[in-house]
């Protein structure tokens, strides 16, 4: 005996995702949001002696590590018998890739910043602060989009991309506790 009632309107007269729903859906990831979170931590751990490329190198360095050990982590995972089928390895793969990928992206624009410092073209501790807070408007960002995807009055958006920046502040603010 099934549990279903056999009315299958709701899954039928389901809307399909708007334009900004799958942009929405596509930017914001849990791997985004951990990378940001990651590569903010990396960048506001550096050694007040490190130079904005030797941080930008760790940073890349720590964020290819991640990704690589998240895609890894996917394809075994997903390797083997999945909802009835054989998922190959090299389909596990190219999925734990495609999963992973907010993991890369999350450092790019901090990372921008930490060469502007490097090559000059921005004063260095002007590039770090900047990368430092890129990190927390990305998470700010990515919290109003949450709360807008739900369909959140622009108050209760605000609030939630300020409390989820927050979280990138607290990131900052241990740097300066631990050093």
């Amino acid at each position: 005996m099934s549990e279903s009632s056999g009315d299958d309107s709701t899954v039928q007269g389901a809307a399909q995702p708007s334009r900004w729903q799958r942009v929405r859906h596509a930017l914001v990831t849990p791997e985004l949001i951990y990378g940001t979170i990651v590569s903010s931590a990396v960048i506001a751990v550096a050694d007040d002696d490190d130079d904005d490329f030797d941080v930008f190198v760790v940073t890349i360095v720590t964020m290819l590590v991640f990704w690589a050990a998240h895609v890894f982590a996917t394809a075994v995972a997903n390797h083997g018998m999945r909802g009835g089928r054989i998922i190959g390895i090299g389909q596990a793969f190219r999925e734990g890739v495609h999963h992973s990928k907010g993991l890369l992206y999350a450092s790019v624009v901090p990372l921008v910043f930490l060469v502007l410092g490097a090559t000059g073209v921005l004063d260095e501790d002007t590039a770090y602060f900047a990368a430092l807070i890129v990190g927390m408007v990305v998470l700010g960002v990515l919290g109003w989009m949450a709360f807008a995807d739900r369909g959140s009055p622009w108050p209760v958006r605000l609030l939630g991309g300020v409390g989820t920046a927050l979280f990138g502040l607290v990131i900052i603010v241990f740097k300066a506790v631990l050093h």
